[in-house]
């Protein structure tokens, strides 16, 4: 069951030495590494939303491993989502415009450390404790986000936040979904799938209604609806053990699929200066304030 631990530590140990020899390296030069991605503040508020899916991503793929839930896909996924955290971390911390977005991403990189350190552990995590370390580091990335928001400041940020957060959304879900089915029925897993699970409907609802968006990204959007809607009859029997857990694996891999897509046209549209978000109220600006 545990056949993919050995190598998970092998390869975070040399993703460590990779990154060290590169801080040096750079340290080095005053040129920027080719490594790295000049990033727009609409591309760093894409990034630094991704993390916070990432972080959940791997929790989640951590779990699914452990479980024998599609656990192949999983073992792929997690490798992943480590790699793309890694390298969208060096993009953040290069475009890091102020003394508080540097700060913040250095509790950034204090917490990945510690999940790294617990996802590598030759014995497997507690998943109730992996699940609170996964937590701090989401987080730590939301908080990134707040920052980039409030230093672009503009209406339109809002609009690119809401739908980055659908994705890390998706994989909360599946990962309080797939902690459930393992074993962990505890009252704060069921919360937590719930809590999940209504704010991705409040989310899209906020992003269906809103005047700025293309024929293209409503017809996404109404594609994501769909799928939730197919996917709450899978949802809605948790708590009676009736798992349908590689359909639950497969839905909401296409919902951060096509929200991810999403969040890129957002993306788009901020940095052309076509976006006005002034229709957003105060709600939904607090909505995405907190996770």
């Amino acid at each position: 069951m545990f056949r993919f631990l050995p190598f998970l530590a092998l390869f975070v140990s040399f993703a460590s030495f990779a990154e060290n020899n590169e801080t040096q390296t750079r340290a080095a030069s005053t040129s920027t590494p080719t490594n790295i991605t000049p990033l727009s503040d609409g591309a760093a508020l894409n990034q630094a939303g991704r993390q916070r899916m990432l972080s959940e991503r791997m929790v989640k793929a951590y779990i699914q491993i452990n479980s024998e839930i599609d656990s192949m896909k999983a073992e792929k996924q997690l490798i992943h989502a480590q790699q793309l955290f890694a390298t969208q971390l060096r993009n953040l911390k290069h475009y890091a415009p102020t003394p508080l977005i540097q700060d913040n991403l250095g509790t950034v990189e204090v917490r990945w450390a510690k999940l790294q350190a617990a996802l590598s552990a030759e014995q497997p995590a507690d998943t109730i404790e992996l699940i609170a370390i996964g937590e701090e580091l989401v987080a730590a990335c939301h908080q990134v986000v707040l920052d980039i928001e409030q230093y672009a400041n503009t209406d339109s940020a809002v609009l690119v936040n809401v739908s980055g957060r659908q994705r890390m959304l998706s994989q909360r879900m599946a990962k309080y979904y797939f902690a459930h089915a393992s074993g962990q029925r505890q009252q704060k897993v069921i919360d937590g799938f719930y809590r999940a699970l209504g704010e991705f409907e409040k989310g899209l609802n906020t992003l269906l209604i809103a005047p700025q968006n293309s024929e293209e990204i409503h017809f996404a959007l109404s594609g994501v609806e769909a799928q939730l809607n197919f996917s709450k009859a899978g949802f809605n029997r948790i708590q009676s053990g009736q798992y349908a857990t590689h359909v639950i694996s497969r839905t909401t891999e296409s919902m951060l699929k096509r929200m991810n897509e999403i969040t890129g046209m957002y993306e788009r549209l901020h940095d052309s200066g076509e976006l006005n978000s002034s229709f957003l109220l105060d709600d939904h600006r607090q909505m995405v304030a907190a996770l």
